[in-house]
């Protein structure tokens, strides 16, 4: 780690410097013409049929299967699949979060309502300490922001051995993440990424100029009539060095259906107006998993998968208007909130409150990010100024990084 990717995890929350070796994307397999003048209804069969091919072609009868259960549709469609193959009370699922949010109440839910071999691990319950961080850090390579991953140890002890199936970039590969327009050149596609996925927005953290930073997203491009410029640069970056290092813990045995080289070819293939908005990939689960996908999902803000756009639409309002109020009287849970809200838990909780702290103090010791004020980011978000919730994880995430073993090179 040099002073550019410093900066990179300042900025992004995760190095652009990392290799991961074990995520490899093949996109030898698009053909744009393969699908192009097939209906829609039959392409909702034959992703039907790779889907369950993808479930079976990694599923094993003499071991035990692990679905981690949110309240999105991934790992209920790994769920829907593998209920093809296997009773109810042969899976095992766990749910982890913050109890009010949508990921707790329909996971739990969704696992109720089937029968699996269930688990819950509320957060609120859950000790931070800066070992069990540290811990966590070696087991994501040193690479992305800490605090938002599940009890691990407790996983240890439970899911041991066993198959623990990943909705890990399904979605992506659907088509939840695409632009409204796609970039016409690399330059425009970088600017876009750079912006997206820009992680710390309440204050300035880099020391150097954006230019720098975009210059590290550069890889061996293909045609954008293949994939566009943004995903392939999406692709090489935040899906291979964030979400896989902050998802696939190291230790555990996973299984990434979204691998199987037919079903990620056969998205990827597609017309974008099947791909915007999951847009296939939601009539497939309606059509073949519709017990499974008339509960509430996170993706329709706790409506079913099949609830109408005016009833999905009131609850934008509603939420929007919680948000709203929330700025100035935090009296609203907000339910669509990944793992905590760690706004009000630094502020607020011990545990937490004390290893952020500790951690960005020990940072602030080793002069390697100076031109950073710590001590007011610190007080602006303590005294309730300013939400800063996103630089505290990044600064304390980089100082446990560092405490684990992440070598910092300075180059002066």
């Amino acid at each position: 780690m040099d002073l550019i990717n410093l900066n990179s995890f300042l900025k992004f929350g995760y190095f652009l410097d990392y290799e991961n070796p074990n995520i490899k994307f093949d996109f030898s397999g698009i053909e744009k013409e393969k699908y192009k003048n097939i209906p829609g209804e039959e392409l909702i069969g034959i992703g039907i049929k790779l889907w369950k091919n993808a479930i079976q072609e990694q599923f094993k009868t003499n071991k035990k299967h692990v679905v981690p259960l949110s309240g999105g549709l991934d790992s209920r469609a790994i769920l829907a699949g593998l209920l093809e193959f296997t009773e109810a009370k042969n899976i095992y699922t766990y749910t982890f979060g913050s109890p009010d949010t949508y990921d707790y109440i329909i996971g739990n839910l969704v696992a109720t309502k089937i029968g699996t071999n269930h688990s819950s691990f509320p957060l609120n319950q859950y000790i931070f300490t800066l070992q069990k961080e540290i811990k966590v850090s070696k087991r994501i390579d040193h690479q992305t922001f800490l605090f938002h991953h599940p009890p691990l140890e407790e996983l240890d002890n439970k899911f041991a051995n066993m198959i623990i199936w990943s909705g890990y970039i399904i979605d992506w590969v659907a088509g939840s993440h695409l632009p409204k327009q796609s970039c016409l050149n690399i330059s425009d596609a970088v600017n876009y990424i750079h912006k997206k996925d820009t992680f710390v927005k309440s204050v300035e953290l880099t020391n150097i100029k954006s230019v720098h930073l975009k210059h590290l997203f550069s890889t061996s491009f293909i045609s954008p009539s293949i994939l566009s410029y943004e995903e392939q640069i999406e692709a090489s970056y935040h899906l291979k060095k964030y979400t896989a290092p902050h998802l696939l813990y190291k230790g555990f045995n996973y299984v990434l259906p979204v691998m199987n080289r037919d079903f990620f070819s056969f998205f990827l293939s597609l017309h974008q107006r099947y791909r915007k908005g999951c847009n296939l990939y939601k009539k497939m689960l309606l059509s073949n998993y519709q017990e499974l996908f008339s509960l509430p999902t996170k993706t329709n803000l706790g409506l079913p998968l099949n609830a109408s756009k005016i009833e999905i639409n009131f609850n934008k309002i509603v939420n929007k208007g919680k948000k709203v109020t929330n700025k100035f009287y935090p009296i609203f849970t907000e339910r669509n909130a990944n793992y905590l809200d760690f706004n009000n838990g630094i502020r607020e909780r011990e545990d937490l409150k004390k290893v952020i702290y500790e951690s960005v103090m020990d940072l602030k010791k080793r002069k390697i990010v100076d031109w950073i004020d710590i001590d007011n980011i610190w007080d602006e978000h303590i005294k309730r100024k300013v939400n800063h919730a996103d630089a505290l994880l990044v600064l304390a995430s980089l100082e446990i990084h560092l405490k684990a073993g992440k070598i910092f090179e300075s180059i002066q």
